[in-house]
């Protein structure tokens, strides 16, 4: 029998092998993890506003083509217009929607106050019974509390609307980042390819191409998609008479920009003032008319616009939204989808699976509409029957998606032949 040398024979046994690598591996995504989190909280006052000044950028690029293709103003002219515009806007509507909530301030007041007159009615009288004394007690201390802090919410509100200026300021770096990407991006981009060199360089190119169609077409999918929800939710408002219409107006086209919880967190709102403000009557009409309008968003709206353009996976959506909340508060809940969607595109395209085959046809990553980049052929759907997904299956279906022509070469056909 063949003795072990003295070096075999101190080896530890290859399960404990594998759990000290795998423990080993487990420190080092740890630590890795911890690093990326500490550098982004330190460069977090630069990095998002860059990355909001991006999608900005991708947002305005139709505009941009308009002015300076079509109507021939200079770069720099049409950046200025684009990013100026939509600036005068945004800081427009916030002014507006501070000023309504200060002029509505004391209407809540006497909103309240009727409020605490029906409950107290309905407590003494109803079926708990309760001691009318006492109930005058409590409902005047709330009484006095709010006739107290009206003038204090008041100023609040108005000191909200004076600090706009201050958020515009703040919101600076973001604007300055959209106007160049705007005004010379491809210039900064090519700078940016020429410190590879080829091959990398053009597969590089080209999967940054792929990104940026897929940022294109969530943000303005999402504007509109968000804008629908806000006014038609809006017009629900109306007929019910709720208070502060238009600050809940403008906070719901905010909020559906967070995907999943953003939906929800204005359902809620609208759906809360309704009862308050209402009654219940009111409150189960504002629900009927949230969960049909938002019916007509993730069915009709987001398909329709967005189509294949950004291919993320429900669960992928909700871990990524919770992870970017824990990590970087509101503005990860904001960035961390259009951020996956474009590394998924670009990772596909890297991959072998150009999610955009239009583009290697002659297609603009600009002026095309992501739809007729994509792939004629949708995905497969899935089997009726779980667990007849395989990784063969899957391939298969790949497979056959990118081997159909981008949707505006299979329509040219169509054309053709008729």
């Amino acid at each position: 029998m063949q003795r072990r040398t003295k070096y075999e024979r101190e080896l530890l046994p290859r399960p404990l092998r594998v759990v000290g690598a795998v423990a080993l591996l487990l420190v080092l995504l740890y630590g890795a993890s911890w690093v990326v989190a500490k550098t982004g909280s330190m460069i977090s006052q630069v990095l998002i506003p860059f990355l909001v000044g991006v999608l900005i950028a991708a947002l305005l690029m139709p505009l941009q083509l308009l002015l300076n293709h079509r109507a021939r103003f200079p770069r720099h002219g049409a950046a200025a217009v684009a990013v100026l515009g939509l600036l005068g806007i945004v800081g427009g509507t916030m002014y507006f929607a501070g000023q309504s909530i200060a002029q509505g301030i004391d209407g809540v007041r006497d909103s309240f106050s009727k409020i605490l007159d029906q409950a107290e009615t309905w407590l003494a009288e109803g079926p708990l019974g309760m001691d009318r004394s006492q109930l005058n007690d409590l409902f005047g201390q709330a009484r006095g509390w709010l006739s107290e802090n009206t003038s204090t919410l008041s100023s609040g509100a108005l000191n909200a609307t004076s600090s706009v200026g201050t958020i515009l300021v703040g919101a600076l770096l973001a604007f300055i980042v959209a106007f160049f990407v705007l005004a010379e991006g491809d210039r900064i981009l090519s700078w940016l390819l020429l410190l590879v060199s080829e091959p990398t360089r053009t597969r590089l190119r080209e999967t940054i191409r792929r990104s940026w169609v897929t940022l294109g077409s969530w943000a303005r999918t999402q504007v509109i998609v968000s804008a629908a929800d806000a006014i038609l939710i809006g017009i629900g408002g109306w007929a019910l008479d709720l208070p502060f219409l238009v600050p809940m107006i403008i906070i719901t086209f905010l909020l559906c920009f967070i995907p999943l919880f953003g939906a929800f967190l204005s359902g809620a709102m609208f759906t809360i003032v309704a009862l308050l403000f209402e009654g219940p009557v009111a409150a189960l009409i504002m629900l009927a008319i949230i969960v049909v309008v938002q019916q007509l968003e993730g069915n009709v709206l987001q398909p329709l616009l967005m189509g294949r353009a950004v291919n993320l996976h429900p669960l992928a959506v909700l871990l990524g939204v919770t992870t970017g909340t824990y990590l970087v508060g509101l503005a990860g809940a904001l960035l961390t989808v259009p951020i996956l969607a474009a590394f998924n595109a670009g990772y596909a395209y890297w991959v072998g699976r150009d999610p955009f085959p239009g583009l290697a046809s002659g297609g603009s990553a600009l002026s095309d509409s992501p739809r007729t980049l994509a792939p004629a052929r949708d995905s497969e759907k899935l089997p009726p029957r779980l667990g007849q997904v395989t990784p063969e299956w899957l391939e298969h279906d790949r497979q056959e998606v990118a081997a159909s022509p981008p949707v505006a070469e299979a329509e040219g056909e169509d054309r053709d032949e008729d």
